[in-house]
């Protein structure tokens, strides 16, 4: 199966999204404006209603490109696009319904949508790389031996436009969030809605959050957060968490996971749902 991750919007205007409680992982990832955007990728798991779709940006390619994935989006900053496939990603842009579709009853650009199988069906008929070595973006498993108590309530804060914050209700995280572009300030349930019109909040087993340096692209000057190096990490599920450090050399290698001992770290197999933070973002980890 191929790994297709879908650009998906976050924009206030955005919200409900769609098909993002669908998909193996989800990650979060800041752009302009203080605001996140996300990463949804399917392999396993499908979806016929995948969206709003947006434009790409500089990170999204290293973190597509260890998994030999395809990015679906709706376009991208001039130049970006050939930058992003130099590195080795294929690149899906807007095509025609039913692939693609744009719904009624959103205002571009919050309205473009997708169904993975048939995004599937065109890709292969496009020929387009597929890559049957498929390897995970860390390694897995299920020894929590030094993980820590306490860990019912999680808070990130991205900017001052954008906190997230993740309860603990059973084996989930039940998502909810702070946007400073909202007339509403308290934290609000962050939902789903499916094309048949059932919503619900979104939820998780399993919280990854990576630190990086957030910088400037040479290429397009929009914030991104570099994703090769050494830098913080924090890992959440079950009512424990973990501290230490992730390394990677390539934009092609997957990531290795080190507690603060330097012993290796493992994440349990699950749903993840990963937020890519600039360093000088923040993570507070309480009980309730």
């Amino acid at each position: 199966r191929r790994v297709i991750a879908f650009k998906v919007d976050n924009n206030l205007n955005a919200r409900p999204q769609s098909g993002l409680q669908e998909a193996d992982t989800v990650m979060e990832i800041l752009v302009e404006g203080g605001m996140t955007r996300f990463l949804a990728f399917f392999m396993d798991k499908t979806s016929s209603y995948v969206g709003p779709i947006r434009s790409a940006r500089p990170t999204d390619p290293t973190m597509v490109r260890p998994y030999g994935g395809i990015l679906v989006v709706s376009g991208a900053t001039a130049g970006l696009i050939p930058t992003i496939r130099e590195l080795g990603v294929p690149v899906l842009e807007e095509v025609r319904a039913p692939t693609m579709f744009r719904i009624a009853n959103r205002n571009a650009p919050h309205n473009l949508y997708a169904d993975t199988e048939l995004v599937r069906e065109y890709i292969d008929e496009k020929g387009y790389l597929f890559n049957q070595d498929v390897t995970p973006l860390y390694k897995f498993g299920n020894d929590q031996t030094n993980w820590l108590e306490g860990a019912g309530r999680v808070t990130i804060e991205y900017s001052e436009f954008t906190t997230v914050i993740w309860k603990q209700d059973g084996e989930q995280y039940s998502r909810f969030i702070v946007d400073g572009y909202s007339p509403i300030k308290d934290a609000q349930p962050h939902n789903f809605i499916t094309r048949d019109g059932y919503t619900d909040i979104l939820n998780t087993p399993t919280i990854v959050i990576i630190q990086g340096p957030l910088y400037n692209d040479e290429a397009t000057t929009l914030p991104s957060v570099l994703t090769v190096g050494v830098g913080p990490l924090t890992i959440i599920s079950n009512g424990k968490y973990i501290e230490g450090t992730w390394r990677r050399n390539d934009i092609a290698d997957p990531f290795e996971f080190y507690d603060n001992d330097t012993n290796k770290v493992q994440v349990p197999p699950s749903k993840q749902w990963i937020h890519l933070l600039p360093i000088d973002g923040s993570i507070t980890i309480s009980d309730k």
